[in-house]
This record gives C-alpha cells, sequence and structure tokens, in this order.
C-alpha cells in the first residue's frame, strides 16, 4: 500500500486532489481484453492500471509501445524517492507494523 500511497502524494503534488480511502478497496478488473504480447512487461501492466485508476479512468490509454517509456517514467520516480537512513531502521519499521 504504500507504493499506491506514494502515488497518490504524487498526483495531489502534481494538482490532482485524488481521495481515496485504502481501507476499503477492492479488486475489479480494469482490462477485459489482452494488452500484453511478451512475457516481461506484466509488472508494468500492472503500474499502467494502478495509474489509471488513480487518474479515475477505467482504462490506461497506453499500447505495448508505449511500456518502454512507462518503464524509464517510473525508474525516475523511484530514483527520486529518498533514501532510508539505515536497514536497521527499516527492519525495525516492518517489524513493528506486522505485530
Amino acid at each position: 500500500m504504500r507504493l499506491i500511497a506514494r502515488f497518490l502524494a504524487v498526483a495531489r503534488q502534481h494538482g490532482h486532489h485524488v481521495h481515496i480511502d485504502l481501507a476499503g478497496w477492492v479488486a475489479r478488473p480494469l482490462n477485459t481484453k489482452r494488452l500484453q504480447n511478451n512475457d516481461f512487461d506484466c509488472g508494468v501492466w500492472v503500474l499502467a492500471a494502478i495509474f489509471a485508476v488513480i487518474r479515475g479512468s477505467r482504462v490506461t490509454g497506453l499500447h505495448e509501445q508505449d511500456m518502454g517509456n512507462l518503464r524509464r517514467y517510473v525508474r525516475s520516480m523511484v530514483l527520486a524517492l529518498p533514501a532510508l537512513s539505515s536497514y536497521s531502521n527499516t527492519r525495525s519499521t516492518y517489524k513493528d507494523s506486522s505485530q
């Protein structure tokens, strides 16, 4: 859920005031047609679907040839995130959240 929360924060930073209660999420099919024709873009398609839902859309508007650009965009977003201060800090956070 952290990734979804991050995407929502980025959307808000860009003027898209999306109000989503993550507690009550239910999975629903976004696409019923085959969009992917290779064995390596499935994760990128999942992210494209997430972006579409956050924008309030029912379709991604993307095609297979767009996946390279989307992959580079997501990479730049991830690299722009601040680094964690230490591994031990991360480890204790995960331990606390699972209790």
